[in-house]
């Protein structure tokens, strides 16, 4: 992975570059900077969850891209489902919807 497609990636993601480094890289801010600037070799273990990230992102995607809007409706719910549960055990501090 490239420097820019790690920016790249993050931004896709809606992180911003101290989240990404606290909850990806489990890193200063400075580190994940010195990683999309190009000037530091982007650590593996980041490279391998950025990139499951993206698959997962893909397959929710194909999941929500049908006519039908009961399921888009249940799908929906479900993600706010895991959001709900994700903030109530302080993983995430706001619940975006």
């Amino acid at each position: 992975m490239t420097n820019i497609e790690l920016k790249a990636l993050r931004r896709l993601f809606f992180l911003d570059v101290a989240d990404a480094a606290t909850y990806i890289g489990k890193c200063s801010k400075r580190a994940w900077q010195y990683w999309e600037s190009g000037s530091r070799k982007i650590s593996d273990d980041v490279i391998n969850i950025m990139n499951k990230l993206k698959e997962e992102r893909t397959e929710l995607l194909l999941l929500l891209q049908t006519d039908n809007l009961f399921s888009n409706l249940v799908y929906s719910r479900l993600i706010d489902s895991v959001k709900a549960e994700l903030y109530s055990k302080g993983f995430i501090d706001k619940i975006i919807y």
